[in-house]
């Protein structure tokens, strides 16, 4: 069973991991878009807050363990992370 703890971590980590294809050249050209355009959607480390504090999903606060967010290379995904479409 997944814990409430485990259930946002893998949010943090899998909003990171966006931004990490995102922005890698080697990863083809269709994917870092496919990653663009699935972060543009995906619940930020501010919104699963919001959840957590009102209840919502099971979830608890992502900022009870900091190390979740230090575990992402270019930072967890948030309000103000701005992805540019790839174009090359």
């Amino acid at each position: 069973m997944t814990m409430p703890d485990e259930r946002v971590r893998a949010l943090v980590w899998a909003g990171g991991f966006l931004i990490e294809l995102a922005r890698d050249e080697e990863v083809p050209l269709r994917v870092r878009r496919k990653a663009v355009s699935i972060a543009r959607h995906f619940p930020t480390i501010e919104q699963l807050d919001g959840m957590a504090l009102h209840g919502g999903a099971g979830l608890e606060s992502p900022y009870k363990d900091p190390a979740w967010a230090e575990g992402c290379q270019f930072g967890p995904l948030r309000y103000g992370t701005r992805l540019s479409w790839p174009e090359t």
